[in-house]
């Protein structure tokens, strides 16, 4: 898959002649409303036998005209997870823009121009409240922007149980743990990346030895608590049991960390890169009176995890 980034207006983009089809978007989640956008994008290029790009963005544009706090700078999907989503969608160009104070300070008319035309599209697919343009404009008006030279397709509200599927509600619902609407709104199993670090090795004296994962800071992650997971480790996926959390018993000033025991495993991991599929909430955090109660509290969450994958 063809990538090209661009950072206006230092770089002006210069395309080639070739149509194709563009769908527009952010993408964070790459969830099943983005999957419509771009499904119908995808049928609409096999159709016109042209590639499928897409035009997106290094990082939310609310980065640029609003202060956001805690987990809000934070992602479902980071850059290099989103190209595997998109891929998977049948996706052959990105196009991925820097979004500065100048490229969001652009006219609808001057972005179209700039950004668009360019590109030689024959159409340009996005979700019906996709903006662009200084004063946000919609895509009820880019047909009007675009001087017919293209066609424009704006794909529908996408829904779970009657309400709608976003990006921002995928993000509430795993801040509350919610992983079975997090995976029935993305319509896949919500996955994070990170690297095997040492931690204080309590795991493993309690009978429980875990692999301590340390995540980017841009990875936004479930709420503290106890999780059934996949991990993968050199290509191959094992059941574990994961825990977000300050590990209180154990004193209440405890950094967070991510911790997760691999079932039936006995590998020397540290360093490695693991893929982590949260698949679903067993309980939330406690501060036990000892280890023994703690220990008797994971041998019912190893059981829960067993009968889970059951």
């Amino acid at each position: 898959m063809k990538v090209v980034k661009i950072a206006y207006p230092q770089q002006l983009p210069v395309f080639g002649g070739q149509p194709l089809v563009l769908a527009m978007g952010f993408f964070d989640g790459v969830h099943r409303g983005h999957q419509q956008v771009l499904q119908q994008a995808a049928d609409l290029a096999h159709q016109k036998q042209v590639p499928l790009a897409v035009l997106t963005y290094d990082h939310h544009p609310a980065l640029v005209y609003q202060k956001l706090d805690g987990d809000a700078g934070r992602y479902l999907t980071l850059w290099e997870r989103k190209q595997e989503l998109l891929a998977q969608q049948g996706v052959d160009q990105i196009y991925q823009i820097n979004y500065n104070f100048a490229f969001q300070a652009q006219t609808p008319q001057q972005f179209v121009d700039r950004f668009l035309l360019p590109l030689h599209p024959i159409a340009v697919v996005a979700g019906f409240d996709h903006t662009y343009g200084t004063n946000q404009a919609d895509m009820d008006h880019l047909e009007s922007y675009s001087h017919q030279q293209f066609s424009v397709v704006k794909v529908g509200q996408a829904s779970l149980g009657g309400a709608k599927i976003s990006s921002t509600d995928i993000r509430q619902s795993l801040a509350m743990g919610k992983l079975t609407l997090v995976n029935q709104a993305l319509g896949y199993q919500f996955e994070t990346t990170g690297t095997v670090i040492h931690g204080f090795a309590r795991g493993r004296k309690l009978g429980f030895p875990t692999a301590n994962i340390q995540h980017s800071e841009l990875q936004r992650l479930p709420a503290e608590g106890v999780y059934v997971v996949q991990i993968a480790v050199n290509g191959r996926w094992y059941q574990g049991m994961a825990s977000i959390g300050r590990n209180t018993t154990f004193g209440d000033h405890n950094p967070i960390t991510v911790e997760i025991n691999i079932l039936d495993f006995n590998q020397n991991i540290y360093g490695n890169q693991v893929q982590i599929r949260w698949l679903q909430k067993l309980r939330d955090n406690v501060k036990y009176q000892g280890e023994a109660a703690l220990i008797e509290q994971l041998k019912l969450d190893k059981i829960a995890t067993i009968n889970y994958f059951k």
